[in-house]
């Protein structure tokens, strides 16, 4: 009953983990589209493609210049909220690794009490029956508890799906480290975006907080994978 309670508090704990980084990286996606709003009105106000409108740009009347002040502002104010998510996301990750431990330990004790209990079971058995068929039987629950062992680090979230525990802190992880990587690079955007040279280099700026270079393939499939095992999860 106690391994049964530990199994479902394993699902639920997996359940809230999985469901705290898509709620980080929804909050990261809309902070980027309303970013990418932005970024186009500062591109066509301060680098138009009209060669005209660019001198103009330098003779900029006050008011435009309090618009354009606080489109800034809010540009920082969405940079803000990403470095939150990314924040979340380090601490989630804190928590897959904890769970992973957690799991650990309780595979170790388990490993521990069935050795006990095999060992016991052979001082029991007379030496000079060690060849005898009878003892067959021992050795296929040696086998089958060492079995057991190797999935006793596994996470049952129904009865057809079986999760290893670092799977969970491989996927955690891998999320974390590639949006860190694209905070750091929306920051050199929002820095850079009204002090550039030439409309391309702000198109340019604008691509990298579009298209988000750094969430690599392998982070789109750690976070497909999350939100699959969000589904796995029995309600």
């Amino acid at each position: 009953m106690s391994s049964r309670k530990t199994r479902n508090m394993s699902e639920k704990e997996v359940k809230k983990i999985c469901s705290c980084v898509s709620l980080s990286t929804v909050k990261w996606k809309l902070a980027n589209r309303q970013g990418k709003i932005i970024l186009d009105f500062i591109c066509g106000k301060v680098y138009s493609e009209d060669k005209d409108d660019q001198e103009n740009s330098k003779t900029i009347d006050e008011r435009f210049d309090e618009e354009l002040h606080a489109k800034c502002q809010t540009l920082a104010n969405i940079l803000d909220t990403m470095s939150e998510a990314v924040a979340e996301l380090e601490g989630i990750e804190d928590k897959a690794v904890g769970l992973e431990q957690l799991c650990d330990i309780s595979a170790s004790m388990n490993k521990s009490s069935n050795q006990s209990f095999n060992s016991s079971s052979s001082n029991n058995q007379n030496s000079s029956n060690y060849m005898n068929s009878s003892n067959y039987p021992n050795s296929s629950m040696n086998y089958m508890n060492s079995s057991n062992y190797q999935n006793s680090s596994m996470i049952e979230l129904d009865k057809s799906v079986l999760l290893l525990s670092s799977d969970l802190t491989k996927w955690t992880q891998s999320i974390l480290n590639c949006y860190k990587n694209q905070l750091k690079m929306n920051q050199i955007v929002t820095k850079n975006i009204c002090h550039l040279k030439s409309r391309e280099e702000a198109l340019f700026h604008l691509s990298i907080w579009v298209v988000q270079p750094a969430l690599d393939p392998q982070c789109l499939v750690a976070e497909c994978a999350v939100e699959q095992t969000i589904k796995s999860c029995s309600e």
